[in-house]
This record gives structure tokens, C-alpha cells and sequence, in this order.
């Protein structure tokens, strides 16, 4: 075979996996219907959350005089609220940072943003199984506590940072005209679409004329016009990418041999979990390009174990990531993160393995 043919199949492989994956599912429908009206309800939750949460009043929580507890809290989950993804969260991080945030509670945000954004873990449910996606947010929570603590205990003695504290208030912080209650009961009918929506179609009928007379008693319309250009901007950044993943998830499914897996990572040893989450650590994923790519990889032989831990390390860090946050916070205080990163990743897979298989 010369390297032409090779390269034939590889892209050919590639395409095959890609016509699969959307018209030919494992749960035998003829079409993937469920994922797609997921990926279009994770979408508009994503836009609403970018239209009517207000980011600065999610960071400013994070400021220096903020209380310890509180500021890690906030970091921790700041991926739902956020919506954040790999490439987004590099420049809130220097922000945050420039701006006085601890290392920790920054550090703690860096991990946690990418990791638990709603698109991230709606594929996650509905490609891998509700079991790695309990995992991953599970993980991706403790961990940034744990990270983030980690690096604050470390580098305490050395932190040097103008904590200014009034410039965290300068963070746009739009006063709404939405109540507080009217916001929670907004995104919970967004939320109740989305679950019943895929699994159990009939309620979603409920859901979708509580959220039209939402739509219509407590919004202006200018909002709702700005809410579907975010929607409509999201897909139209993160699908060609989710494309562009499953095709070379199918190229990587083709190239490596279930052997190859069953070596590296076809079992739940920590060496395995180990591997897993370099090769996470070492690959740029961008948003949802991970789902299709484990997905292919689990189907090939991996373990469950080690998918959670590419999972956990993967969106958190890439090769780019590693020099854009070195130049924000240091190549040691950089090195110090990857490692926490990798090797708690690997443990929290190693445990998540022995959980879903008992």
C-alpha cells in the first residue's frame, strides 16, 4: 500500500465513521434524532446563559477579599454558569487573575470552566452514558477544589498580586430587569426541556408552553432576538469543530487496533488511567471534539475508567494552554498545575472505573 492509498482510507474511514455516527447509531434508530434535539436545547441553554447571566457577577466572587470558601465555590462550578470552553477561559483566567484573584480560586476556574459546560456534558450524556457523565462533573468539581488548594498551599509564600479589590467591582455587572426568581424558573423549564425532551418526549410539550408564556410575560424582545444570535453564533463556532472531531475520531478509531488499546488503556490500573490522561493533557480538544473521540475510542476497547480521566484532563489543558497559562502565572507554578492535573485526573479515573463497575 503506498502512502497515497493509506491516506485514502484513513480520510475515507474518517467519512464512513462521520455518516455513522449522525444517520447510523448504536441504539439502532435510523436516524440520530435524541442527539441532535439535545445539541440544539444544550445550545440555546448556552446562549440564555450568555444573554441573561451576568459574568461579572460571577467573577466578581472571586476577587481577593472575597471569602475562601465562597471564591472556590464559585470557581468550581463557574463552567455551567459561564459556559465556557477550552479557548474562552484562557482570557477570563488572565483577567481574574490580573485583576487580584488568588491563585487558587483562579487556578480552580481554569480547571473547572471547560470541564463542565452544559454542551460539554449534554454529548456526554446522551453519547457516552450517564455514568461517565456523572464522573466527569463529579471530578471535574472536586478536583477543582482540590487543584486549586493545592496550588494556593504550594504557592502561598510566594504570591505576590495587587490585591485590588475594587477592580473586581468594575466587572460588568448589568443590572437586570429580570428578578432573581423569574431567572431561576427561566433556565430550571430550559433544564426540564432538555432532560425530558430526549428521553421522554410527551412532558417536553408542558415544559415548551411554560417557557412560551415565560418568553412572553417576563422578556423584552430585544432579548429574545439577542438570544438566538448567541445560539445561532455558538453553533455556527463549535459544530464545524464538532465535525471536524468526529471525522478524525474515526480516523483515530481506524489506526489504533483494540491490541493497542488493550495495552494502554483497556484496563483501570493507574498506569492506565495515567496514559490516559497525558494523552488528554497533550491533545487540543476543542469544544465537544472529546465526546466522539472517547466515544470512538471506548467502542475500540477502552476502559471506562481511563475514558473519565482523558475526559478530565483533556479540556483543561493543551499543549497551546500550557504556554498561554505559563506566561500568566510562571513556568513553575505551570508545571506544578500540569502535574496535579494529570495525576489527580488519573486517580479520580482510576476510582470512577472501580465505581462503574461494581
Amino acid at each position: 500500500m503506498t502512502i497515497l492509498q493509506f491516506i485514502w482510507r484513513l480520510v475515507l474511514d474518517g467519512l464512513i465513521f462521520l455518516r455513522n455516527y449522525v444517520f447510523f447509531p448504536t441504539d439502532g434508530e435510523t436516524f440520530s434524532l435524541l442527539r441532535i434535539m439535545s445539541l440544539f436545547i444544550a445550545f440555546s441553554i448556552s446562549g440564555a446563559i450568555i444573554v441573561f447571566m451576568s459574568q461579572g457577577a460571577v467573577l466578581k466572587h472571586m476577587g481577593p477579599k472575597a471569602k475562601r470558601l465562597k471564591a472556590y465555590s464559585v470557581a468550581a462550578v463557574s463552567g455551567i454558569v459561564l459556559a465556557v470552553c477550552s479557548c474562552s477561559v484562557l482570557p477570563m483566567f488572565a483577567s481574574i487573575r490580573k485583576k487580584g484573584a488568588g491563585i487558587g480560586p483562579a487556578v480552580a476556574f481554569l480547571f473547572s470552566g471547560p470541564a463542565i459546560n452544559v454542551l460539554a456534558l449534554t454529548l456526554t450524556f446522551t453519547d457516552i452514558g450517564a455514568d461517565i457523565a456523572i464522573a466527569r462533573v463529579i471530578g471535574a468539581v472536586l478536583l477543582a477544589y482540590v487543584i486549586g488548594f493545592s496550588m494556593f498551599l504550594i504557592f502561598r509564600k510566594s504570591e505576590v498580586v495587587d490585591e485590588d479589590a475594587k477592580m473586581f467591582e468594575n466587572f460588568d455587572t448589568d443590572e437586570a430587569y429580570l428578578k432573581g426568581w423569574q431567572k431561576m424558573l427561566f433556565f430550571a423549564t430550559l433544564f426540564l426541556i432538555l432532560i425530558f425532551g430526549v428521553y421522554r418526549p410527551a412532558p417536553t410539550i408542558i415544559f415548551v408552553i411554560l417557557l412560551l408564556i415565560q418568553l412572553i410575560v417576563f422578556f423584552r424582545l430585544e432579548d429574545i432576538k439577542a438570544w438566538g444570535v448567541e445560539t445561532y453564533d455558538l453553533g455556527k463556532k463549535i459544530l464545524p469543530l464538532f465535525i471536524v472531531g468526529i471525522f478524525f475520531a474515526g480516523i483515530i478509531s481506524s489506526l489504533i487496533t483494540e491490541d493497542m488499546l488493550a495495552t494502554f488503556v483497556g484496563s483501570n490500573t493507574y498506569g492506565a488511567n495515567i496514559f490516559a490522561s497525558l494523552i488528554g493533557a497533550m491533545m487540543y480538544f476543542a469544544t465537544l471534539t472529546e465526546v466522539p473521540i472517547v466515544s470512538a475510542l471506548l467502542a475500540s476497547g477502552m476502559h471506562r475508567g481511563p475514558a473519565v480521566a482523558l475526559l478530565l484532563a483533556g479540556p483543561s489543558l493543551s499543549i497551546p494552554n500550557m504556554i498561554i497559562i505559563g506566561k500568566v502565572i510562571g513556568v513553575k507554578r505551570t508545571a506544578t498545575y500540569i502535574t496535579l492535573v494529570v495525576f489527580l485526573s488519573a486517580l479520580v479515573g482510576l476510582i470512577a472505573g472501580y465505581i462503574i463497575y461494581l
